[in-house]
């Protein structure tokens, strides 16, 4: 009796025993088998193998929600999108907490412009997580890409009220601000030092008045240029200029310019032109046409670019084809943006071969330089003070072929300051 009770006891505690090591052994199997995926996705783009995998961790431990959540993260990976949505949402039915299946989804709709979904699902976060930023971010947006200004507004007042010292936040709140009130008139100064024996300098300087609107922009500027040799003046003279970019759709704009002037320092008139069309991640093309009419001759310009923002970079490449007399000379330029703060603060940093119609220091010479090689290289910074200063320097270097096979040093000292109304 006393034996056959001690046998059932000792069955008893190698059952409770064996069954608890299946569990732990079952708990490492499917840990190891979660970190293996996590490192393989970190290390591999094999996300069939992944899926594979997360599928085999889903049938072994199927309250294991991890292993959905990484089934929808690689679904997404191969562009799969319905299957990443469809597991997105299994966790959230299944635990309405799990913060990071609120996040992939929401991204996932904003990459697929499903922008009042992933504003539903913004909101149902920031009922369970009031107090997580990231999601207040995420807020603001989408309202940005729905183009609901007074809304981001909001947002981004209501993101201030809980973190009023988040830097993203006051940034986007500032920019959005200086885009509602960029009216402004302020001075553009450039000096032109000439290395050539008893030519320059040359001075310009530009009155400018910017007024924008929700259409787009307009902008007047009255210029002055005065160029000496021989340390006299040799010529001098005024030129009226009034431009404007109109927003034809969400995706696209034109700019349009027209200038004149009655002095031999300046064209006799300028007339230009261009249609710009922004495409999906930040790249934007132009094409365009100029036409000159200086006092000896007729030039007409095609020109063409593209840019690409590139996180804080902005990059621009454009080429013109100046036409005279059946005869084409190619110019050509890059130009190179890191912006800080706000749209006015920025460093830039230019290249270029030849002489464009876009270059206001050297446009009176446009009809000299045309079949004249030109080397240009700059750099520049902008400030904007006091929120309510714009400021910036620019220094230029030009090497320049003066008449053929002969060259001249010309250097720029361009100065900016602009006040913000």
């Amino acid at each position: 009796m006393r034996q056959s009770y001690r046998y059932h006891y000792y069955t008893l505690i190698l059952f409770f025993s064996l069954g608890t090591l299946s569990l732990c052994a079952q708990k490492m199997n499917t840990d190891s088998l979660l970190v293996s995926i996590i490192a393989d996705m970190k290390t591999s783009n094999n996300y069939q193998k992944n899926i594979e995998k997360c599928l085999l961790g889903k049938k072994i431990a199927p309250e294991y929600l991890d292993f959905q959540l990484l089934l929808g993260r690689n679904y997404e990976f191969i562009k799969q999108t319905d299957s990443a949505r469809y597991y997105y949402k299994m966790v959230l039915d299944k635990n309405p907490k799990y913060e990071e299946a609120f996040l992939y989804l929401i991204n996932l709709n904003i990459h697929e412009k499903k922008y009042n979904e992933g504003l539903a699902t913004t909101e149902k976060a920031l009922t369970l997580y009031p107090k997580s930023l990231v999601y207040y971010q995420k807020k603001s947006e989408i309202y940005g890409l729905l183009q609901e200004r007074e809304q981001q507004i909001k947002s981004l007042k209501e993101t201030l009220e809980i973190f009023p010292n988040d830097p993203q936040t006051l940034s986007e709140f500032e920019q959005i601000n200086q885009e509602k009130r960029n009216n402004r008139i302020g001075v553009n100064y450039n000096y032109t030092a000439i290395d050539r024996k008893e030519i320059g300098p040359w001075h310009l300087l530009n009155l400018e008045y910017v007024n924008d609107q929700k259409w787009g922009s307009i902008i007047g500027r009255i210029s002055y240029a005065e160029r000496y040799a021989i340390n006299n003046s040799i010529s001098k003279g005024m030129q009226f200029e009034i431009e404007s970019y109109y927003k034809t759709s969400k995706r696209s704009y034109t700019y349009w310019d027209a200038t004149y002037s009655n002095d031999l320092v300046f064209p006799k008139y300028k007339l230009g032109g261009s249609f710009y069309l922004n495409w999906e991640k930040s790249w934007e093309a132009d094409l365009g046409v100029r036409f000159i009419k200086t006092q000896n001759l007729d030039v007409l310009t095609l020109v063409t670019g593209v840019s690409k923002t590139i996180g804080s970079y902005w990059l621009s490449v454009k080429a013109y084809l100046n036409n005279n007399k059946k005869k084409y000379n190619p110019v050509f330029t890059l130009n190179n943006r890191y912006y800080f703060n706000t749209k006015y603060d920025y460093a830039t940093l230019n290249i270029g071969f030849g002489t464009s119609p876009d270059e206001r220091t050297t446009i009176a010479q446009l009809q000299n330089r045309l079949k004249l090689y030109s080397y240009r290289i700059g750099a520049g910074y902008y400030k904007l003070l006091l929120k309510k200063f714009v400021t910036g320097i620019q220094l230029n270097y030009n090497y320049q072929e003066y008449i053929p096979n002969e060259f001249q040093n010309e250097y720029e000292l361009s100065l900016l300051l602009h006040y913000k109304l």
